[in-house]
């Protein structure tokens, strides 16, 4: 952007419209924030956005008029490659249109929509930016066409995963939408997505292939348990592991997803059907205890650790696997092990001399970012 972006800023009569909370944030926050940001340039930060978060939307839902109004210079600014608050913004546009959706007074929602229909080119555009957190970021900001367009021309993996989850979650939407004389289009839709999972569990890359599942999962809950060996194989695999954290990036999450993250996440998939969930939690246990796989075997004691608290009828095949790790080498696996047999009492007291043996343990002592009483 020019300097004479905040010469086009300051022409607008801002006295027109209402910020959310008036009394607490003056309409006057808006540009002066917008002039911040485009005076900032490259130098632009998250923190420069904030004012607008507390500007820009309405308390009870929907958004206040002046949203429409910073919208143009919204676009502006998430569409200038030098500013340096790009993503933010992009995340601003979809939270803004999300609220848009649910504006309880018409007016400013017709506002809003006739305006995001002026800015629509340059919105769309952000899709195909060259920077891949910039195009993560705008999924949210596209309809279920552009998205499908978007995927056959995605080569990135960092967005291509993120763009697989979304494509699950938005198929599953439209599918539990209400009938209506588009339903034709909806249905379509959701078979196609179907088809981009199906050649993806097929054919694609390993992790993307644990991915697909979890997007199936949201149109078929039961798509996890079809595919359990697969993700096993993917998720037990060491030389694969390395690979969760250089491409399962998701929007507005500032961290990528490590192996152990996914491997909860699936697990919690399977839920619905206790049985296989438990002899999921039991057949990662026996890979980490193949490899030697400490990161696996916290998850392994995490879901143990859930699984029991949902149900105490999962006590006779947790008991054994948190006995079998309390003598690992690692400080943390032995300190979860030794909550769990606690909270197995008194199942666990055959075990209770072991658990004594660990009141000297060095190890645990140490580890100060686990809540609770060593």
């Amino acid at each position: 952007m020019t300097g004479t972006s905040v010469d086009a800023v300051d022409a607008v009569d801002w006295s027109r419209f209402r910020t959310g909370v008036p009394e607490h944030h003056p309409v006057d926050e808006v540009p002066r924030a917008l002039c911040r940001l485009v005076r900032r340039g490259p130098a632009a930060t998250e923190e420069d956005c904030h004012p607008l978060y507390s500007c820009l939307f309405a308390p009870a839902g929907g958004l206040p008029s002046v949203a429409a109004a910073a919208l143009p210079f919204l676009t502006a600014l998430a569409c200038d490659p030098a500013n340096g608050a790009r993503v933010t913004l992009v995340e601003l546009l979809g939270a803004l249109n999300d609220a848009a959706r649910e504006a309880v007074e018409q007016r400013t929602h017709g506002a809003w929509q006739k305006e995001w229909r002026r800015q629509g080119n340059k919105i769309t555009a952000l899709l195909a930016d060259p920077v891949p957190g910039v195009r993560r970021a705008a999924l949210h900001l596209a309809d279920d066409d552009t998205l499908l367009q978007r995927w056959h021309a995605e080569t990135d993996p960092v967005v291509r995963l993120p763009l697989l989850l979304t494509l699950g979650t938005r198929a599953a939407t439209t599918a539990g939408a209400p009938e209506t004389g588009a339903s034709g289009g909806r249905f379509r839709f959701a078979g196609a997505v179907q088809a981009v999972l199906s050649r993806v569990v097929r054919d694609d890359e390993p992790v993307m292939k644990v991915a697909a599942v979890i997007a199936r999962a949201s149109l078929d809950r039961d798509a996890p348990l079809q595919h359990v060996d697969l993700l096993l194989d993917v998720l037990t695999d060491p030389a694969v592991r390395p690979r969760f954290e250089r491409i399962w990036w998701l929007p507005s999450v500032d961290i990528p997803f490590t192996r152990d993250d996914v491997a909860a996440w699936v697990s919690g998939l399977l839920d619905h059907v206790p049985p296989y969930a438990l002899s999921f939690v039991t057949r990662l246990a026996e890979a980490a205890e193949r490899t030697a796989d400490d990161g696996l075997r916290r998850v392994v004691l995490d879901e143990a650790w859930r699984h029991l608290v949902l149900r105490r009828s999962a006590a006779p095949t947790v008991l054994p696997l948190a006995a079998r790790l309390l003598d690992c080498a690692d400080d943390c696996v032995r300190l979860k092990a030794a909550h769990l047999l606690a909270m197995l009492a008194p199942d666990s007291g055959r075990h209770a001399d072991r658990l004594a043996a660990l009141l000297d343990d060095p190890g645990i002592d140490e580890i100060s970012w686990i809540e609770g009483t060593v």
